[in-house]
């Protein structure tokens, strides 16, 4: 009798599958997914040479998997089912308390030897400009939240980390935020629930941070005017993940800010924030409309302090709190900047050097040899 009903709930759930897998070779292809941010894998084209090195195989599984009839619906139903049996975890996402959803970045998912690596290429920098060159970098959110964590979850030793960074930098100023934002986080949101990214008042504890350790002047968080510009916030870790019952993050910006002349890339930008993102899936996007090789901020300032920011994503909404102090910031992002580092810094004499980014994103990130060129 069991096997009988194992049979007959089998058979047509193999077939709707199998109807699914051949109406994707007949629809159109989708190039991007919204929902994951990410552009989608097309199916290749066959070769002799593809197929008899499996290439082709390979990549036809991946295609295969983001061309999926429904894929959405599916990956929201094996999400939910999983949740019922009682896992905490769906692929790359933990589910932690309170509605948050972490990044599963476990040890083994860094690279230490890189991690060592990056840090010698930013103290080589820090060398070369002396008394100028500072590193952030950012906790992710389970080291500064981790009491929200599932129990026993592993999570990669970020103190150690921290640590080697402090053993590794000698002319380069190694700016602690962790214990402020650990503070902010007692009563304040400095996470998003939905996202790997900071939110606002995160951003601005680090912000404090670095004014304060570097002597710099800072403002307190209500002079930047912090104003919710959407309630409807749904970020990277909810795309992997699809959580059933997940709630927006609202998401918020600072208001009073210097005007500023924005160009990405060589491209002119209406200011500093991109509105028409608020429309989109990746709502972080509103900071300077993304992530560009290099971008530059004039602000109509009266500091005439210049800054070169070399940074990730995290820095995006981090840089805003620092126009009124700087009248020209540079940001650089080296997965996209190839240009010469040591060509742009001579030639234009910056008063400050940052580079600020989020720990495990540092220690893995194989382009900060270009810090050296």
């Amino acid at each position: 009798m069991d096997r009988r009903f194992y049979i007959f709930y089998s058979i047509p759930v193999v077939l709707i599958l199998a109807v699914l897998g051949i109406c994707s070779a007949f629809l159109p292809v989708r190039e991007y997914s919204e929902n994951e941010n990410r552009f989608l894998n097309g199916f290749p084209e066959i070769t002799a040479e593809s197929v008899l090195s499996g290439e082709y195989q390979e990549k036809y599984e991946s295609a295969f998997s983001d061309q999926f009839p429904a894929r959405d619906f599916f990956m929201k139903t094996s999400t939910a089912s999983k949740l019922a049996m009682g896992f905490k975890d769906v692929g790359d996402v933990y589910f932690g308390k309170d509605g948050y959803l972490f990044a599963k970045t476990r040890q083994r998912e860094i690279d230490q030897k890189q991690y060592l690596n990056n840090l010698r290429y930013v103290e080589y920098l820090g060398q070369k400009n002396q008394g100028k060159t500072s590193l952030i970098l950012v906790p992710s959110p389970a080291v500064v939240l981790k009491e929200y964590l599932p129990s026993n979850a592993p999570y990669y030793d970020a103190q150690a980390m921290y640590r080697e960074a402090s053993t590794v930098l000698k002319e380069t100023k190694d700016i602690d935020v962790y214990t402020q934002m650990e503070q902010y986080a007692k009563q304040n949101q400095v996470y998003f629930k939905t996202d790997h990214h900071w939110t606002l008042l995160g951003a601005y504890a680090a912000y404090a941070s670095y004014c304060e350790q570097t002597k710099q002047q800072k403002h307190i968080y209500s002079y930047f005017s912090a104003k919710k510009i959407s309630d409807s916030f749904y970020g990277s870790m909810y795309s992997k993940a699809l959580a059933p019952g997940a709630k927006p993050d609202d998401f918020y910006a600072a208001v009073n800010v210097p005007q500023a002349e924005v160009v990405s890339d060589g491209e002119k930008k209406n200011g500093i924030y991109d509105v028409e993102s608020l429309m989109k899936k990746d709502k972080y996007a509103y900071f300077f409309g993304g992530n560009y090789g290099e971008t530059q901020i004039s602000s109509h300032t009266k500091a005439k302090k210049r800054m070169l920011v070399i940074k990730d994503s995290f820095a995006n909404s981090f840089v805003p709190f620092l126009m009124e102090s700087y009248g020209e910031i540079t940001m650089i992002d080296l997965r996209y900047y190839n240009a010469s580092v040591s060509k742009l810094i001579a030639g234009e004499n910056y008063d400050q050097i940052l580079i600020l980014y989020e720990m495990s994103n540092f220690a893995n990130d194989t382009n900060l040899y270009k810090l050296t060129r």
